[in-house]
């Protein structure tokens, strides 16, 4: 069955969503102004590229560079399920915007075999289309985008991340536990430090083991399972904890406990 979906997320306006499934389906020749990045998560999709016809197979990620012209097809029988980002220049430059040198919009190659930034995209594609924190996106779009420029793009020379700065990141910590039931976002934290987000996520993750969203989610959910201990209801602690709705807290507070909330009531 053939089937698409385009969106934007309101956090990153600057970035368009798009999920499909196709079988037969054919693009025309077409470029796009926007970095297009995708992963194949069944199938292959068949690439028409600087003049190549490449196979992107299941697993792997597609890299789509501002006004290149080229096709998509099956690239098999049963066709293909991707997921896409295109990212406009303005969001790349800004997202950028404190590091020292000129940060091209632009990948080395088409198509990568690489889990780990497989994985980090399908991660922030889910968050840009679930009920998420703000802080899991901001967190995410920083730490993939600088995973897939630094590897595949224009700054591999960079040596931003290497210095960790201890204050900013207990700054971050005590900031967080101290604003748990609020939502707040990478912006606000770099505020409150004066830290950059590259630089406060990695040295977050250096002192404490996870990133600041990380620790948020971890936060809320130990508050949560005190309140349903307590005799609160599902509905009232989601709401005091400060998820978006019933489907986010469920989701989170079974990845932190392998229970869903109802559950953890009824042991």
């Amino acid at each position: 069955m053939e089937k698409s979906k385009i969106w934007r997320n309101q956090t990153l306006p600057g970035v368009e969503l798009l999920s499909a499934s196709y079988t037969k389906f054919e693009f025309s020749k077409h470029w796009h102004d926007e970095l297009a990045i995708g992963i194949i998560e069944d199938g292959a999709e068949g690439l028409l590229y600087k003049g190549s016809n490449l196979l992107v197979p299941k697993h792997h990620i597609i890299a789509i560079n501002p006004s290149e012209v080229h096709t998509g097809f099956s690239g098999a029988s049963t066709g293909w399920r991707y997921r896409m980002f295109y990212f406009d220049l303005p969001t790349l430059s800004k997202q950028f915007e404190n590091i020292d040198l000129p940060i091209a919009p632009v990948i080395d190659k088409p198509v990568i075999d690489d889990m780990f930034l497989f994985n980090d995209l399908l991660q922030l594609h889910l968050s840009l289309e679930r009920s998420s924190f703000d802080l899991t996106k901001d967190s995410l779009l920083t730490l993939t985008l600088e995973r897939l420029f630094k590897q595949y793009g224009s700054i591999k020379s960079v040596s931003y991340a290497k210095n960790i700065d201890i204050k900013s990141a207990y700054i971050a910590r005590d900031f967080l536990q101290d604003n748990w039931q609020r939502n707040p976002s990478l912006a606000e934290l770099e505020t409150v430090t004066g830290s950059t987000k590259f630089q406060l996520i990695h040295s977050f993750k250096a002192l404490f083991g996870i990133t600041p969203h990380q620790f948020l989610l971890i936060v809320k959910a130990k508050k949560s399972k005190q309140f349903l201990s307590e005799g609160i209801s599902c509905v009232e602690t989601s709401l005091t904890c400060g998820f978006y709705d019933q489907s986010h807290f469920n989701r989170n507070f079974k990845r932190a406990f392998g229970v869903t909330p109802s559950n953890y009531m009824c042991s």
